[in-house]
């Protein structure tokens, strides 16, 4: 298991708390303490003294996937698994992971999730969709509007490869995890929420730098490079446009119209520019089936009608 640390020592010592208590014996705990400059690392000295499994190592700021980077470099185990070091897990996750990925033998094994707040509570019940416990990314294209977040899954460390999470940038999981799931033959999943996944004002995505949002662009014509590069892109297009739709037609638009920073019309232009570029994309099949909230504001930001995006937007964190 790879953590990456950064300046989280109010959440530090439950996250690592949970991963002490795995039912799991046979297992390694990479601790990457990217350059916190808070008390960050004598908590983790002190579990590390504690823990003959969990090893730390200390590098300058690479940021959070500059971080897993290294990580991976350390691990000697056959599979790998990512956890936030803001958030936390139940006590059963790897051994749970573990046995559904070597009895099915998956490349990838994935699990539920709960979204909770600072004090515990339970926001939301997260549910991957899926048809088969045992399945595929060819076999399943809508396994890619699942959750594409690094934790809550275990991998086979050479599913790798050559692919690693970019350094300090955003939506480094959604550049990578679609990539992965379409190199696994395999891809299980246990019906059970075993991660805890910290909602908290301070985290990146509630960050009001609104051009950093602009990098999902680059993101987008990285994933579909791919794809193209692999002869896939054709099979997996509906899918991968209707990614574009929710990331940045939807969700990147909003939260862009939501701010309040002086550059925020050229990023929504530049935004809006690149959707352009697609000849066919609101007449995606999977459109029909997004949920009514996300088709209001999917129509609001289609006609630029931030302002109104915007209203939805402070209700919502009114509410």
């Amino acid at each position: 298991m790879i953590i990456p640390v950064y300046n989280v020592r109010e959440y530090l010592r439950k996250c690592l708390d949970t991963v002490a208590a795995q039912t799991y014996q046979n297992l390694e705990v990479i601790i990457v303490n990217d350059g916190s400059t808070d008390d960050s690392l004598d908590i983790i000295n002190e579990y590390t003294a504690k823990f003959d499994n969990m090893t730390c190592y200390t590098i300058e700021n690479r940021g959070l996937g500059g971080a897993r980077n290294f990580g991976m470099t350390k691990a000697t185990g056959e599979y790998l698994s990512f956890l936030d070091s803001d958030d936390y897990i139940d006590s059963t996750y790897i051994e749970k992971l573990v046995t559904a990925a070597v009895e099915s033998g998956s490349d990838i094994a994935i699990c539920n999730n709960y979204d909770v707040s600072e004090n515990g509570d339970i926001l939301l019940t997260y549910k991957h969709r899926y048809q088969n416990r045992v399945t595929s990314l060819s076999k399943e294209p809508a396994l890619l509007f699942n959750r594409i977040c690094a934790w809550g899954k275990l991998y086979k460390k050479d599913l790798f490869g050559d692919l690693e999470y970019v350094s300090r940038l955003w939506y480094e999981d959604l550049r990578l995890t679609p990539k992965l799931l379409l190199k696994a033959e395999k891809i299980c999943y246990v019906d059970d929420c075993l991660v805890y996944y910290l909602q908290r004002p301070g985290s990146i995505m509630n960050n009001n730098n609104l051009k950093r949002n602009l990098e999902i662009i680059d993101v987008f014509k990285d994933v579909i490079s791919y794809y193209e590069s692999v002869g896939k892109y054709a099979q997996f297009k509906h899918e991968l446009e209707f990614l574009v739709i929710e990331h940045i037609a939807v969700a990147a638009i909003a939260r862009v119209a939501h701010g309040t920073a002086d550059d925020k019309k050229d990023v929504l232009r530049e935004l809006d520019a690149y959707l352009n570029g697609f000849s066919d994309l609101y007449r995606n099949p999977y459109l029909k089936s997004q949920e009514r909230n996300r088709k209001i504001v999917l129509w609001l930001n289609k006609h630029k009608l931030y302002w109104a995006t915007k209203a939805i937007m402070t209700l919502k964190s009114i509410l």
